[in-house]
C-alpha cells in the first residue's frame, strides 16, 4: 500500500492505536517498571506500515508527548520516522482551504521537535507559512472553540503561540466551548478544550475543569484519541506531576 492508496479508516485505526499507547506512556510516567515508549518501534509493530506512518502525521506534535513530557527517550530513529511521515504525507499546497490549519499544526510539530533537539530546516512536506490568527481578539466563541479544538497539539507547555495568548485571555469562552461540547456528547472536542484550559490553569484556575476532566476520564475508556487528550489535560492540570 502506498501513501496515495491509504484508506482513511485504516489511518484512524492506526492513530487510535498510537494515541492509546501514548496515553499509557504518559499516565505511567511515575511507575519505575513502566515499559519505555519508543515511537519507531510502536509504529513498526502495527500491522499496516503505511497507515501507521500516516498516524504519526495525524497526531503531529502529540506523537512526541511521551518524550516531550514524560521523559521517554527520543532516539535518532524516532526523528527519522517523523521526517519520513512528513515527507510521505506533506501539507497541502499554498492556497488550499485547510493550509492555515496545517501551518499551525506544523508549527507545533517543529517546535516540539526543536525542544527535543531536532532541527526541521529543509524538511519537505512541512507547512512553513506561519499562522495568521489575530492575537488581539478571536471571532465569536463558537467557531473559535471549534478551531481551537482542531489545534490542540499547540497546547503543550514548551510551545508559545498567538493562539495560546488568545486562550489565556478568553478562558470563559473556552469553558463555554468545553461545556457545549460535553452537552453535545462531542467528547473529543471537550477533551481538547479541557486541555487548552489546563495548559495555563496554574495562572487562572477554572473550577469546572477538574470535574470535567474526571467526567471525560470515565467516558474515554474506549476512545483512544479522546483518552490521549484527557490524559494530557490531566497532566497539565496537575502541573506535570
Amino acid at each position: 500500500m502506498s501513501a496515495h492508496e491509504v484508506m482513511p479508516g485504516a489511518v484512524e485505526s492506526a492513530a487510535g492505536t498510537l494515541a492509546g499507547q501514548l496515553a499509557e506512556a504518559i499516565r505511567g510516567r511515575a511507575e519505575p517498571r513502566a515499559e519505555p515508549f519508543c515511537l519507531h518501534r510502536r509504529v513498526a509493530a502495527q500491522a499496516e506500515p503505511v497507515p501507521a506512518l500516516a498516524a504519526v502525521r495525524v497526531l503531529g506534535a502529540d506523537a512526541l508527548t511521551a518524550a516531550l513530557l514524560a521523559g521517554h527517550a527520543f532516539p535518532a530513529a524516532d526523528a527519522a520516522l517523523v521526517h519520513a511521515a512528513v515527507g510521505a504525507f506533506p501539507a497541502p499546497p499554498e492556497g488550499a482551504a485547510d493550509r492555515e490549519l496545517w501551518a499551525w499544526r506544523d508549527q507545533a510539530l517543529a517546535g516540539a521537535l526543536g525542544e527535543l533537539g531536532v532541527a526541521t530546516d529543509g524538511w519537505e512536506g512541512l507547512a512553513t507559512t506561519a499562522g495568521t490568527a489575530d492575537p488581539a481578539e478571536p471571532p465569536h466563541w463558537v467557531p473559535w472553540c471549534v478551531d481551537l479544538a482542531r489545534l490542540s497539539s499547540l497546547a503543550l507547555p514548551p510551545l508559545a503561540s498567538p493562539l495560546r495568548d488568545q486562550a489565556r485571555r478568553h478562558r470563559l469562552d473556552l469553558t463555554r466551548g468545553m461545556t457545549r461540547a460535553l452537552l453535545r456528547r462531542d467528547h473529543l472536542s471537550a477533551a481538547r478544550l479541557a486541555r487548552w484550559l489546563a495548559l495555563d490553569h496554574q495562572h487562572a484556575p477554572e473550577p469546572l475543569l477538574a470535574p470535567a476532566i474526571e467526567h471525560l476520564e470515565q467516558l474515554a475508556f474506549d476512545q483512544p484519541r479522546t483518552m490521549l487528550e484527557t490524559v494530557l489535560a490531566r497532566y497539565l492540570l496537575e502541573g506535570g506531576r
